[in-house]
């Protein structure tokens, strides 16, 4: 009997996950963004996205919510390049989808 109360009394003060705590497009957008940038600029050997591209998308310096889909603008550089203070070496624009499925629009430039 205590193991059906303490059971329904969990049941009954368990929180429910709203839909507006959980957002896949944003996260999912920010993965795939991070791993076009990556693989267009020769590889992690080669290149590492900043700092932003690792962080949540929830406030990320690095995300602008558009009305056509997310956009993710950032810097990038050789491995280890914001660690040691190194400039950077790319500016990298990737434009997705509204559903964080597909890249819409990249590009690679000279920073600044």
């Amino acid at each position: 009997m205590k193991r059906l109360l303490l059971t329904a009394a969990l049941f009954v003060t368990a929180q429910p996950l709203m839909a507006q705590d959980f957002q896949p497009a944003p996260k999912r957008g920010l993965n795939l963004a991070r791993e076009t940038a990556v693989a267009s600029n020769g590889g992690l050997g080669t290149y590492h996205p900043a700092r932003c591209m690792y962080a949540n998308s929830v406030d990320n310096p690095c995300l602008r919510v558009l009305t056509y889909g997310y956009e993710y603008r950032f810097l990038g550089g050789p491995p280890g390049w914001e660690v040691l203070g190194l400039r950077p070496t790319v500016e990298s624009t990737v434009l997705i989808s509204p559903n964080g499925q597909s890249v819409i629009v990249k590009s690679n430039l000279l920073p600044y």
